[in-house]
This record gives C-alpha cells, sequence and structure tokens, in this order.
C-alpha cells in the first residue's frame, strides 16, 4: 500500500523505523534488573565494549539503522549526549560483534542521568541494529545484556527513551518488560503506539483514527524523496525552530532541503549538497 493513501483504515506501517508516523517521544521503565529473562546471541556473534575510537562505528551503526540521516551530526549526537561520561564508555556502551568480519554491527549505552528521574539514575540510550543485520534476531540479546549491564553498574531500575517512529522496536520494549512511562504529554504518542500494535500492556490506552497517526506533512516529503532518489535513502524530518529542514543521506552523499508547504502539496528547495 502506498504512502498516499493516508486515510485509509488499514494503513499501518511496514517498516521497521516509519518517518512518517507523527513523532512522539516515549519514556519506559524497568522497574527490577535483578531479573530479566537472559536471551543467548546467535552463533557467530559476541559483544565489546567501546573503546577509544569506536565513535566511527557507533555512527555507522546508527546511520544503517536509519535513526540518524547526517553524519557530522551523528558525531556531534554522540558528544553532546556522552560527553559529560564518555571516559566511562568503556563499562557503559557495548557493541555487538559479528565475529567472522569483525564488525560492528549494533550497539546500546547506559547513560548516566545529571538528577533521578523517575526513580532512576541511569537511562538505556540509542539501541540500534545495522539494517542489513535487523531481522537476525540480535534485538533480545542486546536487550537483555544491556539490563544485566544495568545491574553490573548497580542501577536497581533503569529508564529507556525511544520515540514512536521506532514503534517496532516499542513492541520488543513491552514484550521484554519495560513499562511505559504514561504522563498527559506523551499520552497522544501512546495512543499511536497502542493502534498499530495492540498490547497487552497498553490496553487501557485509548486507539485514534489513522489519520491522528501519519502526518500529511511528512507523507508528501517522503513521496517527494522517492521521485528524486532512484536508490535506497536516509532521511530526517526537522521541524523545530521553524527551519523546515528534510536531511537526506543518499550513497554517502548528503542534502539538505528546505521545505515549503503549499495549499495540498510540499516543495523542496536543496540548500546544500555535499
Amino acid at each position: 500500500m502506498k504512502k498516499q493513501e493516508l486515510l485509509k483504515k488499514d494503513f499501518l506501517p511496514t517498516e521497521n523505523i516509519d518517518k512518517t508516523i507523527y513523532y512522539h517521544e516515549l519514556i519506559m521503565k524497568y522497574e527490577d534488573t535483578s531479573k530479566y529473562k537472559k536471551y543467548k546471541l546467535p552463533d557467530g556473534f559476541s559483544y565489546c565494549f567501546y573503546k577509544e575510537g569506536d565513535i566511527n562505528d557507533w555512527v555507522k551503526i546508527h546511520i544503517s539503522s536509519k535513526e540518524f540521516s547526517n553524519i557530522k551530526k551523528s558525531f556531534q549526537y554522540f558528544h553532546d549526549f556522552f560527553g559529560s561520561f564518555e571516559d566511562e564508555l568503556n563499562k557503559r556502551c557495548i557493541f555487538i560483534v559479528d565475529n567472522e568480519t569483525q564488525e560492528k554491527v549494533a550497539s546500546a549505552t547506559i547513560s548516566k542521568l545529571e538528577k533521578e528521574e523517575y526513580g532512576c539514575k541511569a537511562t538505556i540510550d540509542f539501541v540500534a541494529i545495522k539494517k542489513e543485520y535487523q531481522g537476525k534476531h540480535l534485538s533480545k540479546p542486546l536487550l537483555s545484556r544491556v539490563i544485566e549491564l544495568s545491574k553490573e553498574l548497580g542501577y536497581e531500575k533503569v529508564l529507556l527513551c525511544t520515540q514512536t517512529h521506532t514503534w517496532l522496536a516499542v513492541k520488543i520494549y513491552l514484550d521484554m518488560g519495560f513499562i511505559p512511562n504514561i504522563t498527559k504529554d506523551s499520552y497522544a504518542g501512546w495512543q499511536i503506539i497502542n493502534t498499530i500494535i495492540n498490547h497487552e500492556k497498553l490496553s487501557f490506552v485509548d486507539k485514534i483514527d489513522i489519520d491522528r497517526i501519519y502526518s500529511k506533512t511528512a507523507i508528501l516529503i517522503y513521496n517527494k524523496l522517492r521521485k528524486i532518489y532512484d536508490s535506497d535513502f536516509n532521511y530526517t524530518i526537522w521541524y523545530k525552530n521553524g527551519l523546515n529542514r528534510v536531511y537526506v543521506l543518499e550513497n554517502k552523499n548528503e542534502h539538505i532541503y528546505k521545505y515549503y508547504k503549499g495549499f495540498d502539496d510540499i516543495y523542496l528547495e536543496e540548500i546544500k549538497k555535499t
């Protein structure tokens, strides 16, 4: 089914990350890190901790997973989020390694909170798996290992930060025992998630109509980009501060567009190509 069919009631996401869904930040909590089901990695994979210089592997994983679409900004995200405890990443950031190629293919990090939030002193951040390794049963082993790592670091409970675009990951988190932290501000995001995945842990959350799940603006932008790029591309729409930017990464080439809204259309103006 095509993205244009926005109002059809059976139009639900089929991609692991869908940026045409309205963006909402979501917080979840793991209440007791001493209790979890341990999942073993498939044969041919192993874990390793972050070491100096692994920032390049971290960026590659998050670009491949389509979480980020601008290489320079990805490095900036890393330093912004981990700068205050970067010297501790060798015990807080883990990777899954493909033993045959020695390629780092997935990552997750236990971040320190500056102050306690919702009774927690740490969060699980930036859980990502390279696109070509998704579907190889790495998600649950990675999550069980990072919960175990939280316990090893002395955290009895831990938050997990995610968002509506990664709806499938949210389902996995719920299945693994994470509890949704539902507030007045986040309720609309949880409505989107429950409408898509119909999870028992969200049975008390009202479902919504399909036109409240998908952003018409995001769908129009996506369709415009599909006409511009024949090959696979990664993109991010930036709504904040009135910038109205679209960042695109295609075949290692970065493009930046400004978008303008028409009556029933979107216009893209390329403002940078590198």
